[in-house]
């Protein structure tokens, strides 16, 4: 445990708090996406980057959020919809049911991958959360909570220097990543 927090600070700090990377030449493609939306896309994540403050970024993420959810048709809203309300039940094997039928029916729906994936973790089914996870990645490779959420399962299973580089990309991304502080927090008693 102290070993990832020790060079989680290192990876955090080494640039100073909080990490900022340089400004990519060029976006990877997300898939699916028109000219106007890909045009809006990159302005939000050059936004997220210059942001300088976590209350800056929080905005901008939820921006983000509804952009990445935009992309929802009304069936998909009402799986998304069910999920979550059986998720506020803790029933993760109904909420699996939606996303289950959600990502069949909108299979380029990154976000809808992205809840599979998150739900299948809240189950502990992590093999089955990485393959959501890697299709997420596929069809938006700026999707930072994926990438975290990746780092979280491949550390907890002992894969330490694996999920650092993923937690390093996802801060590479969204240099404010809420989950920067959770990897500080977890040495503490």
């Amino acid at each position: 445990m102290r070993t990832l927090v020790v060079a989680a600070a290192i990876l955090l700090f080494a640039a100073g708090s909080p990490l900022h990377a340089a400004e990519p030449a060029a976006l990877p493609p997300a898939t699916g996406l028109s000219e106007a939306q890909a045009k809006q896309r990159a302005a939000l994540f050059a936004e997220l980057s210059g942001t300088k403050n976590d209350a800056e970024a929080r905005a901008v993420e939820e921006r983000i959020w509804t952009f990445w959810r935009s992309f929802a048709d009304s069936h998909s809203r009402e799986f998304l919809e069910a999920s979550r309300e059986a998720q506020l039940r803790f029933d993760y094997d109904e909420a699996l049911v939606y996303l289950k039928a959600l990502v069949k029916h909108a299979p380029d729906f990154a976000e809808g991958w992205n809840q599979l994936g998150y739900v299948y973790f809240l189950a502990g089914k992590y093999d089955e959360s990485l393959a959501a996870i890697a299709r997420v990645l596929e069809l938006e490779p700026l999707h930072y909570a994926a990438l975290a959420g990746e780092g979280i399962i491949l550390y907890q299973q002992g894969k330490i220097d694996e999920a650092l580089a993923l937690l390093k990309r996802a801060l590479a991304i969204d240099p404010w990543l809420k989950e920067r502080n959770l990897i500080l927090d977890s040495d503490r008693p």
